[in-house]
């Protein structure tokens, strides 16, 4: 008499943990990459907000206006001896480089300061210039930083 070995799975069975696997990931993938470049455009707006108010303390730590100069991509914030208002020259202190993540923009066109692609703070921390900057993604998702004229940061 022989003992057969049943250890192991069968073809069917596997036929069937495989299709299970597939709807799931079908199913899970999209929400997946949804989920992410909505955490994308929050981080790039928590990044952008602390960088105004950087600027904003900045401007009154070294008694010397700071500005920031908005890209579609990036932007930057620096020191500016208004020699250029709101241009980065050579010369001036560069404090902050920030790239945006793949996939999220500042829409220049909606961004606004006064006419200006800047905002800057004078030396007692208050802004020469008020304004949104509105941010971007690639799935569709708008996000709006405001700076009030008493250089408030928000996020209506």
């Amino acid at each position: 008499m022989r003992i057969r070995n049943n250890s192991g799975f069968s073809l069917a069975e596997l036929i069937t943990i495989m299709g299970i696997l597939s709807v799931l990931a079908v199913i899970a993938v999209p929400n997946m990459i949804g989920w992410r470049s909505g955490k994308q455009i929050q981080g790039a707006v928590e990044n952008l907000r602390g960088d105004l108010q950087m600027a904003k303390l900045k401007a009154v730590q070294e008694n010397g206006p700071v500005a920031i100069l908005f890209g579609s991509n990036s932007y930057q914030v620096f020191l500016d001896d208004g020699a250029n208002e709101g241009a980065f020259d050579a010369g001036e202190r560069l404090l902050r480089d920030r790239q945006l993540p793949p996939g999220v923009s500042i829409d220049l066109f909606a961004t606004g300061f006064g006419g200006l692609g800047y905002a800057r703070f004078n030396t007692r921390g208050l802004p020469e210039n008020t304004g949104n900057v509105v941010m971007d993604s690639s799935n569709g998702e708008t996000r709006t930083i405001g700076l009030n004229r008493i250089g408030r940061v928000n996020m209506p």
